[in-house]
């Protein structure tokens, strides 16, 4: 940004000089760069993620409508970073978005002249502030609206995400391209993976306004309106199987639609314009087939998973064999002097590898020094949270078994005769407990347990309710 030059004569030239001559600037350039297309991508797998599991049904609709509008954005802003280089790749592109905003009815013309300016040497100036002002202020308004309460970050997850895209950009350095020059005819070149899918449906060579504008603001309005015509009552993919394949069969279209964007017929006896164009016909015929492939292979998914379920019902529970990681304290500090002596040696080894002019090789080392950091938080993070875990329980030994004593339910209980009216001769109370649980007795030597007196006491009681009620009946 301090070194960049928006002039349509030295936008190429001055990112070259960051590039090349700069210091640090080749980092800074694959770092933003290789961000740029992270951004997207994390943009759109959170997006399908949010889609398929349902969170917008948790009252959401609103988030789920800022999500698409900061998503659409977010390509915005990658899309306007890589065209004021001005190289041939972005000369591309931005014929192809006059164009595309020119075949606007009504507002286009108007829409293309505050966007682009006059011409070239206007419109480099414009996209400029679109990049680095206007845009950002947007998306950061979005986002105090879509993440309210998770405007915080994660330490090693913030370092373990920078290392990856610094690894990236030191194994795959983006280029500069060639400089646009209107006296020589470009070369065969395609935009950005974001925009390839589009650029398949303007080499069809059908109506611009149709292509380029209705079918992605077809798509577009049809993520806005998800929210209010999902009725289902379940999250689940498996439980919305409309939803659920509606949102496969635009993932498949997505992917290729993004394939024939990159495709370029290899025969080179053909003309620049027969290697470029698709037949509509096939295209289109392929995009409709894609319409009942992807809604079998929802049902066929969502039949499989159930089938899956059912069985895991049925089936036993194994015991579960999994063991959370406990690491002693020995451990920990063996693993974080080791993870510190390795970020010495990759410091030493990056500062030496820029000393020599390795910037590729330096980006890389640099990507290993950030995910190394991250491992070293974590371990200091599970450390500190190992200290402050209550300690555990101690375990008893295991007691020896004792002698259970004799269950009443195995007991055998005599019935005791009934007595009819106008019999004289009663059992004693002594007599009669004996014979009430003579297998009690049997079995201990010993005093019968509480319950058996308990038990004797209410017969012994019932028996002379039964004797006062023979006496007064004699009576």
């Amino acid at each position: 940004m301090l070194y960049y030059e928006p002039i349509l004569d030295r936008a190429w030239d001055s990112v070259k000089n960051i590039n090349d001559v700069i210091p640090y600037g080749f980092h800074l350039r694959n770092i933003h760069y290789h961000a740029s297309n992270a951004m997207v991508m994390v943009a759109l797998l959170h997006m399908y993620y949010q889609y398929f599991s349902g969170r917008y049904k948790i009252r959401n609709e609103i988030l789920w409508v800022t999500g698409i509008i900061l998503g659409v954005l977010t390509i915005l802003e990658a899309f306007t970073g890589y065209d004021i280089i001005f190289s041939e790749r972005a000369e591309l592109a931005i014929s192809i978005a006059a164009s595309l905003t020119n075949s606007i009815p009504i507002m286009g013309p108007q829409m293309a002249q505050a966007f682009f300016g006059g011409g070239f040497h206007d419109f480099v100036l414009r996209f400029y502030a679109f990049h680095v002002f206007l845009l950002p202020i947007a998306m950061l308004g979005l986002m105090v609206v879509h993440f309210p309460r998770f405007l915080v970050f994660d330490i090693p997850m913030v370092m373990a995400i920078s290392g990856a895209i610094m690894l990236t950009g030191g194994v795959f350095p983006v280029d500069m391209g060639l400089k646009f020059d209107p006296n020589v005819p470009p070369g065969i070149t395609v935009p950005e993976w974001y925009l390839t899918g589009l650029y398949a449906f303007l080499r069809s060579a059908y109506d611009k306004f149709t292509t380029g504008v209705a079918w992605p603001g077809l798509f577009i309005f049809a993520l806005l309106i998800v929210p209010f015509i999902d009725r289902y009552k379940k999250f689940s993919w498996k439980d919305r199987p409309i939803i659920t394949a509606v949102g496969i069969t635009s993932l498949a279209q997505i992917i290729v639609t993004t394939y024939w964007g990159f495709y370029i017929d290899p025969d080179r006896t053909k003309s620049l314009l027969e290697r470029l164009v698709i037949d509509p016909v096939f295209l289109y015929l392929v995009m409709i087939l894609l319409v009942p492939l992807s809604f079998g292979f929802t049902y066929m998914m969502i039949k499989l998973a159930r089938n899956a379920e059912a069985n895991a019902k049925v089936q036993p529970k194994k015991p579960s064999t999994k063991s959370s990681i406990n690491l002693t304290e020995k451990w920990i500090y063996g693993i974080f002097i080791a993870l510190l002596a390795f970020q010495v040696y990759l410091n030493i080894a990056a500062y030496y590898a820029v000393l020599n002019g390795m910037k590729n090789y330096s980006l890389f080392i640099i990507g290993i020094m950030m995910l190394v950091f991250a491992g070293m938080f974590h371990i200091f993070r599970h450390g500190k949270s190992m200290q402050k875990a209550p300690p555990p329980k101690p375990t008893l030994p295991p007691m020896p078994a004792k002698a259970k004593p004799p269950s009443l339910t195995k007991t055998e209980v005599k019935e005791t005769p009934q007595i009819a009216a106008g019999t004289k001769e009663l059992e004693s109370p002594v007599a009669k407990e004996k014979t009430l649980a003579p297998s009690t007795r049997t079995g201990s030597p010993s005093s019968p347990s509480p319950s058996v007196q308990s038990t004797s006491k209410t017969e012994l009681a019932g028996a002379q309710s039964e004797q006062k009620i023979i006496a007064d009946e004699k009576k």
